[in-house]
């Protein structure tokens, strides 16, 4: 019997996301990931933070290809909740 995935395996492996640290709190949190649970597949909102000088940067992991998307929705969502820095990782 032959490797029935050999076909898959051939396949370009798939780019990984980006992942993005915004400096926001724990109620716009929640505004942030109902936003993109609205936008199917953009991005993950995490509740996993790192504490920068007492601030909170929040991880976000953004699919490929929606990197811009995502800058824009965080744009948009800092116009109604608090979003300080963004810093995205090489």
């Amino acid at each position: 019997m032959g490797d029935r995935f050999a076909r898959l395996r051939e396949l370009p492996r798939p780019s990984e996301a980006a992942v993005v640290w915004v400096e926001t709190d724990d109620e716009a949190l929640h505004f942030l990931d109902a936003a993109f649970s609205a936008m199917d597949g953009v991005a993950n909102v995490r509740r996993e933070y790192r504490d920068v000088g007492g601030r909170k940067l929040f991880k976000i992991y953004v699919a490929p290809g929606s990197l811009d998307e995502a800058l824009r929705v965080l744009r948009a969502a800092a116009e109604h909740v608090t979003i300080g820095e963004i810093q995205i990782e090489p």
